[in-house]
């Protein structure tokens, strides 16, 4: 069997308290032909000593430190940049992977594979309460539960289930897939414009053009608790996360060159339908703008960059009724 030359990338920032478990994973691999780059974005905590501990054991480990704080998106590009793999694996800090788990994504790859997604397993605090782990086991958005359980997921079939599930990703979070960095060409690598759904934006981009291999088995294990980056994103960008990010997100799957594959899988109805969620959300962005009062520059300065959101963001008398409807 081939062994292609896969990176393992970890972004760190602050980091410490669960990245030994998640180095130890990455460093123990069945595979052997593979790299773990880890890019520091200028921790403040213990995890610089604890990577050089690792990066004087383990040859295969590559370590660099930004000179300057890229933020999470930049420092997942930095990420990108300085991998020397074939093949892409994106562990972040929190999480793990199982000792087979570059092995046997290997296994799935055909001469055609662009991108592979291994089933979600989500690692819950043992506080967590019963709504919690209900929403995680059962209610939160999968490719099994949108799409339904199979082995390869076409570019048509991810495509309508985007437009049927705006701004949900149902994909998978990068340290649950495996993708060719060929794949991503002269597109752009994760999306600056986006800090929550950021990663939905480029698994999105890759599988609505080549599609994607599934693998129902637990290979990498997202942990889920209080101190994660979802969860600081989520308090201290309220409005940007409920406001900003559907706008942009939408206007880039109506707009961009990275999807227009994506735009010509659609009907004319889930074409209609884009177009109406991104009115609508431009709207309420506005409104929500002008009530508050708080000086959220970012929504005047995404109007001005995008004229389609200024416009959009007056709201026809189609919008504004559907708006008092939903």
């Amino acid at each position: 069997m081939e062994q292609p030359f896969i990176s393992i990338c970890i972004p760190v920032y602050n980091g410490e308290a669960y990245l030994r478990e998640c180095l130890d994973s990455c460093l123990l691999q069945d595979y052997t032909n593979y790299e773990v780059l880890v890019c520091d974005d200028g921790s403040g905590d213990g995890s610089l000593e604890l990577i050089q501990t690792y990066q004087n054991k383990y040859p295969q480990l590559r370590f660099y430190k930004n000179e300057k704080n890229l933020g999470l998106v930049g420092n997942w590009n930095r990420c990108l940049e300085l991998a020397k793999g074939e093949w892409i694996k994106f562990v972040f800090q929190d999480d793990y992977i199982s000792k087979a788990c570059l092995n046997e994504f290997v296994k799935r790859i055909e001469p055609d594979t662009q991108l592979l997604v291994s089933r979600r397993h989500f690692v819950l605090p043992d506080d967590a309460d019963s709504d919690v782990k209900t929403y995680y086991s059962s209610t939160v958005r999968t490719l099994e539960n949108t799409c339904g359980t199979k082995h390869y997921y076409t570019a048509k079939e991810i495509s309508r289930a985007a437009t049927k599930h705006i701004s949900m990703n149902f994909i998978a979070e990068p340290s649950l897939t495996l993708f060719r960095k060929s794949a991503l060409d002269t597109r752009e690598g994760f999306q600056p414009l986006l800090k929550q759904i950021c990663d939905l934006e480029f698994m999105l981009r890759l599988a609505s053009r080549y599609g994607v291999a599934y693998i129902a088995e637990d290979l990498c294990f997202f942990r889920i608790h209080k101190a994660s980056t979802t969860n600081s994103n989520v308090s201290s960008n309220y409005f940007e996360l409920r406001y900003i990010e559907p706008v942009l997100f939408s206007w880039l799957l109506l707009y961009s060159d990275g999807f227009a594959p994506l735009r010509n899988y659609l009907n004319s109805v889930q074409k209609t339908k884009l177009h109406l969620y991104f009115r609508l959300k431009c709207y309420k962005a506005a409104r929500e703008n002008e009530r508050l009062k708080a000086g959220h520059k970012v929504f005047d300065t995404a109007a001005v960059e995008f004229k389609a959101i200024q416009v959009a963001a007056e709201g026809t008398w189609f919008i504004r009724l559907l708006d008092r409807i939903i």
